[in-house]
């Protein structure tokens, strides 16, 4: 969308910061209060029809103030400048971020968390995926006599299970020298490397080892190759966020589903704005790298939230995760 003049530009981001401030129609009057303009009410008023015809502002009623459209929003958003983080909400986010042994799982949950606290809004971490991070230590159990799961370790302190099963029965004795020909093949490596087993590793070997063999190199193949561990944080405050029932119904139907919510989140550099268009539903997120692959941090409210604060927690929480993993690989 063309930049707006300065002034209508000015009209527009009062509207919007009034309008998320009250959750009602903005009066002109109203809008004159909060910008920083020194124009008259009647110039106001015209910027506002002007925004009305630009599709920007709507007005519900004929004797009503005026609301921001989505496109209204996205103007505003595109064009936001930045905001700062309260001293208290900086506080926190130190804080939670000064425990440097918690694995990577939990130090993902714990930021979702932590995003909850400082925008009071839910929040989703994306993990990044698995199949560039380097093994640090595999373990297999026997569940039963042809079945095994699978345990890998890797570096960035990752821990993902896959279970198997052997296609013939096998001893704890051969799971477990099963488990030592496929670790010296692949601690060290990356998880999504295809291990490098000598060509003459079969040879001497029994049918049960070889199939335990063949079983667990599948089973890392899927724990590298697996969807994406997400942490949702604050769902059980939807109902105080979106007063409307079936949009907390749709959203949480969204959440539910890993591809949908994957499209939300921010896959390039930066930081990411997503805006509803038939729900009222915003996405603030920005993405992340632990060792190669990336994944991603975000915050969901509703059309109207509080912008600045968002994005700067978002962004914040973001810089100080990658801080923390860029210590934890030192």
């Amino acid at each position: 969308m063309a930049m707006l003049e300065d002034r209508r530009s000015e009209v527009l981001r009062a509207l919007v910061e009034e309008h998320i401030k009250t959750g009602e129609p903005v009066s002109s009057r109203a809008v004159l209060e909060r910008s920083r303009l020194s124009v008259s009410a009647a110039t106001v008023r015209n910027d506002l029809a002007t925004l009305e015809q630009e599709g920007l502002v709507l007005q519900p009623h004929t004797s009503a103030g005026r609301v921001p459209t989505v496109a209204g929003y996205r103007y505003y958003v595109d064009h936001l400048g930045p905001g700062r983080l309260r001293q208290a909400a900086q506080a926190k986010v130190s804080h939670a971020f000064s425990d440097v042994h918690l694995e990577l799982s939990k130090l993902l949950k714990a930021t979702s968390d932590l995003l909850v606290e400082i925008t009071d809004l839910p929040s989703v971490v994306v993990a990044p995926g698995l199949a560039r991070e380097n093994v640090r230590a595999i373990h297999t159990v026997q569940v039963s006599n042809d079945q095994v799961l699978v345990v890998v370790v890797t570096e960035g302190g990752r821990v993902v299970q896959q279970r198997g099963r052997v296609r013939v029965p096998v001893t704890p004795l051969e799971i477990e020298q099963a488990q030592q020909l496929i670790s010296d093949a692949v601690v060290g490596r990356e998880l999504g490397a295809t291990p490098n087993l000598d060509s003459a590793y079969g040879e001497g070997l029994s049918k049960p080892v070889h199939e335990a063999v063949l079983t667990i190199t599948d089973c890392l193949h899927l724990a590298g190759s697996g969807s994406s561990e997400m942490f949702l944080g604050g769902t059980q405050r939807m109902a105080q966020v979106w007063q409307d029932l079936s949009t907390v119904q749709r959203i949480l139907e969204i959440m539910e589903r890993e591809a949908e919510v994957l499209s939300l989140m921010a896959a390039a550099p930066g930081t990411s704005i997503q805006l509803g268009d038939d729900l009222d539903m915003a996405v603030v997120s920005k993405s992340y790298e632990s060792g190669g692959e990336g994944g991603s941090i975000g915050v969901i409210g509703p059309m109207r939230m509080n912008y600045r604060r968002v994005i700067s927690a978002v962004e914040e929480v973001t810089r100080e995760l990658e801080e923390q993993i860029g210590t934890r690989a030192d």
